[in-house]
Formats: C-alpha cells, structure tokens, sequence
C-alpha cells in the first residue's frame, strides 16, 4: 500500500496534468478567437470600402441631374408664329419657348434645379420642302437650316439634330436615347413628344404607372394614340410650342393623276433583283381598261404637267425622286421613281408612319376588300418562287377575310405555339431546345397565324426575293390609316399605292437561317408584349405593336 507520501505526490502530479491540458485548451480556444476577429476585421474592411463607394456614386447621382425632352420633330412640328423665315432668331424663340414650358413643368414636379436637354430628331430637308409650300420658310433647299442653328445655339444642352430621309433613322435615334436615359440615376424625368406613333409604344410598356419618370408630350396639331394612354404615364401639352393644326398640303391635280393612270405595258424592265427571270406570265385583270385609258390618252404629252414619260409610267408607285428634284439623279429617264418638276412637287410623306402627312387621294386608294383579291393565291406561286407586279414589287398571297377572323381568335388566346415553325415547317432552334409549342394547329390557326405574320413589314420592302419570308410586303387590311381608315398599319407607306395584280413569277432568293425575315434570332419580344397585354381589359390592336418588335418567335392563342 502506498504511503501518504506517495499519495501525496501523485495528487500533486494530477494537479500539474490537469493544468496543462486546461492551457492547451485556453491556447487553441485563444487562437479559434483571433482568427474569428481576423475574418470580422477584414468583413469590416470590405463593408466599410463598400459603404464609402455608395456614398460616392450617390453623391454623383445627386451631381449635375437633368431632365430630358425626347421629340420627333417630324410629328411634332413647331408653331407658326415659332417658324418664321423673316426673323433670324426664330429657332432661339422656339428654344427659349420650349426652356419656359418645361421649367413650368418642373416647378410643378418640384425638379426646378435640374438642367434641361432637347434632343430633336428630324429629316431637315424633307421638313424644309413641306414647310416651304406653306409659306413659313423659303423655298431654297435645306431652308429649315437657319431655324436648326439659331435653336442649338440658345442653350448648350439643346440639340436638333437631322436624321436623315428615313423614319428608321430618326426612330433609332430616339429608341437609343430613351433607353439610355431611362436607367440613368441623374436623368429625373423624361419628356417624350413622340406619341403620333405607336411604334414607341413597346419601349414605355417596362415604365407602366412611372408617372414620376414619364411625361407624354400632346399637341392637338398630332393623333394622340390611345395605347399611350394605357400606360398610366403622365400627359401634359406645352402649350403654343407646336402646332395646334397639322400640316395638310393639297396635292397638285397633275401629280394626282399620275398616281392614278397605269402602265399600258404587261412586260416590264423595272428590276426584280437579282437572278430574276419572267417564269409565268400573271394575267392581269386590268389590261383591258389599261389599254383603253392609254388610247384615249395617244394626244395628250406625257409631261405637259412637268412629270416625264418615264415616270408617267411608273406612276403607280407614285414616288418621286428626290434625288431629280436635287436635280442629281443619275438613272435618268431608267428612274423606277417619278420625275416631278419643281412647279408639280407634291406633299409625298418624307417619314412613313402614322401621324404624317397623307395626300388626299390616299383615302380613295383600296378601301374595298374586294380589290385585294387581284393578289395572287398562295397555290398559284410556283414553288420556290415570289410574284411580283409590273414594278417588280413583291406580292404576298391573298388572305381571305376568314384568316382574319382566324388571327383575333389567335390573339385573345393564351397558348404559345412557335410561329416559324408552323409557317415554314422548321424550327431553328429545333423542337426539343424550343420553348414554344409544336403540336399540330388547324388549316384555319395556320392562316390566322399566317395573317399576323404579315402585318408586320418586311425590312426589305417589295425587294425581298425569300420565298419563304413570312412577313409582310404589302397591306391587305382596307381599313388602313394609311388609305384614309382607322386601323394603325406598320407596313410601308410607299407598299400601299402598289398595283396589286401579279405579273410574273420570279426565282426566290432564299435567306440564311440566321438573317432570313421571322427567323428567330430576329423576332423576339412578341410573345412578352402580348403577355403584358393580356392584363389589359382591352387589348390594342396588334397592329399597333411596335414595327421594331415585329413577329416574337411565338403567336399566342
């Protein structure tokens, strides 16, 4: 047996061990904490550097904020008393107008401390000749310039800026703007005075109910669409900034007339595109009246009213060359266009779209549906061919008035099927990466399909040569704003004054996948639209959708 002694030292030992395992335990713990503070301090750091760069991106959002005045100068066009070719500062009046109205404005918003930008787009010559023949400026060309200048030189901010002969230019100006600006932190508001036409309308659907974002622009002398008004954005008028009439300018006789008279000829050398040739004559219905007319007209000059043979017998088309006007064209007499001497020039719509300037003839022109039925049907087009009238502009088949009916039991549907598919046999993604349906549709859902695909304009116009587009190249809806009615139309305004009778079948020239007109790569955005639509107890009409949008890669029904 141990003595005390021994036990006593044992004890003592047990002490000691004891002792040393509880530092070791103390030590680890210790190191457990200072690498938990390690990893708190640099969490620190970082949250700290974050919270310092906050503060300096909203101090710069709160530095230099403006607002911006996004305007369609060819819509929206500046009143009389602001466009006056005797006075050399009317464009600084007009800035100075359109600065006061705004400030108003922004008083009302609380905003009086943000700058004002102006961006004006327009086409500067077009312009120019309409408000030439109306007496405001003078008739030399580009007379409008004066007015740009003396405009952008009243405020820095403050920019009209020509865009060019064509709408697309001017609606890419504006588009790109808009999107910039409206995720802008220092951009406050947003003027837009473009609502003549709705083709903007797909850019405002993300801002619906962004009364503190948007204001609509209207003026009585533009149509304030009513889509605009869904959107739940705020509208005011600036008043005396723009015109309280639109400009109508009465259309000489001469030039109406020539618009009206057909060609005698049933073969014609207009250019189809290339790698066209006549395959099958199409009888035309009209040769015979045509014919009488021209006899009865052997004794009259074809340009006893400034208007050249040529463009006599072009004058279905009824466009004139702008380029023979500049007295620069270089086709001459082989010019598609008319050639309209300086005392027959007409009001000729320099932006197609809605909103603009019509002639007066242009209601007259197919209002009867029963005129569509001159277009070819789709089973009298040789396969892998396009029709094409005596211009050489293309024809789509007829749609009979049941696809039409066909197209609004599409719309107020909710499934989405692959367009594309169904209208060309082939999905170009396939059907297994497709998000769309593939199930078999009806013959009647196919021309409904079918009829909505072609209300939306070709990018090509009557030059597409794809046998197998599935948009549109010209319109077949009678009651077209464009011919004098009610119902807003994206396809080209120049389309709508096409004779509509086939003359020959040309060789189609088929796209690429990747760029052909419907593909999906190209149409996206539809399908969206329409969902947002559906929320709407009214639902606008699908012609009022944006031409940019053009067909999504999927129809709803």
């Amino acid at each position: 047996m141990l003595s005390d002694d021994e036990i006593n030292r044992a004890s003592a030992q047990l002490r000691n061990y004891q002792l040393d395992d509880t530092l070791s335990q103390i030590l680890e713990r210790y190191g457990a904490l200072i690498e938990d503070y390690r990893r708190l301090k640099s969490d620190y750091e970082e949250e700290r550097d974050a919270r310092e760069r906050y503060k300096q991106m909203a101090k710069g959002q709160d530095r230099n904020p403006f607002v911006l005045v996004l305007v369609d100068g060819d819509g929206y066009v500046f009143n009389d008393n602001l466009v006056d070719k005797s006075n050399p500062d009317a464009g600084r009046n007009a800035a100075h107008m359109l600065h006061d109205r705004v400030q108003e404005s922004l008083r009302r918003k609380g905003l009086e401390h943000c700058a004002v930008m102006v961006r004006i787009y327009a086409n500067v010559a077009g312009l120019s000749k309409i408000l030439a023949k109306t007496g405001l400026i003078g008739q030399e060309g580009r007379s409008l310039s004066p007015f740009v200048a003396s405009f952008n030189k009243s405020y820095g901010l403050f920019d009209f800026v020509d865009a060019g002969p064509l709408k697309e230019n001017a609606d890419f100006k504006l588009r790109a703007m808009l999107q910039l600006h409206a995720e802008n932190a220092q951009c406050k508001h947003i003027y837009f005075a473009a609502c003549h036409d709705v083709g903007y309308i797909s850019e405002l659907t993300s801002f619906v109910g962004k009364k503190d974002l948007f204001t609509l622009i209207k003026t009585p002398g533009i149509n304030f669409h009513d889509e605009y008004t869904k959107l739940g954005l705020g509208v005011e008028e600036l008043h005396g900034v723009f015109r309280n009439t639109p400009l109508n300018i009465p259309v000489p006789s001469t030039f109406a007339r020539a618009a009206s008279v057909p060609s005698s000829k049933t073969e014609t050398s207009s250019p189809l595109g290339q790698g066209a040739s006549k395959i099958v004559k199409a009888p035309s219905p009209d040769n015979t009246k045509n014919s009488n007319n021209n006899n009865n007209n052997n004794n009259k000059p074809a340009n006893a009213q400034g208007i050249s043979t040529k463009s006599s017998e072009a004058g279905a088309s009824a466009v004139v060359c702008q380029h023979h006007l500049a007295g620069r064209c270089s086709f001459g007499q082989k010019c598609r266009n008319l050639h309209v001497s300086g005392s027959a020039r007409t009001n000729v719509a320099w932006r197609d779209g809605p909103g603009q300037a019509k002639s007066p003839d242009q209601s007259k022109h197919l209002t009867s549906p029963e005129e569509f039925k001159s277009l070819p049907n789709k089973e009298d087009i040789p396969p892998g061919h396009v029709a094409v009238n005596e211009a050489g502009f293309r024809l789509d088949p007829y749609m009979p008035p049941s696809s039409a009916q066909a197209a609004e039991v599409i719309k107020s549907g909710g499934n989405r099927v692959c367009n594309i598919f169904h209208l060309t046999g082939d999905c170009p993604k396939g059907q297994d990466e497709c998000e769309y349906g593939h199930s078999p549709l009806s013959e009647n859902l196919k021309k409904g399909v079918e009829y909505l695909s072609r209300t939306f304009s070709c990018h090509q116009g009557g030059s597409c040569r794809d046998p197998e587009c599935i948009q549109g190249h010209i319109c077949q809806v009678a009651d077209c704003q464009k011919r004098g009615g009610r119902r807003p139309c994206k396809i080209r305004q120049s389309a709508h004054l096409e004779k509509l009778s086939p003359v020959q079948y040309v060789p189609g020239v088929s796209s690429s996948r990747g760029s052909r007109n419907g593909s999906m790569s190209d149409l996206n955005g539809y399908a969206s639209m329409q969902s947002n639509r559906r929320g709407s107890s009214q639902s606008p009409s699908i012609d009022a959708v944006d031409a940019g949008a053009r067909l999504g890669g999927a129809v709803l029904f």
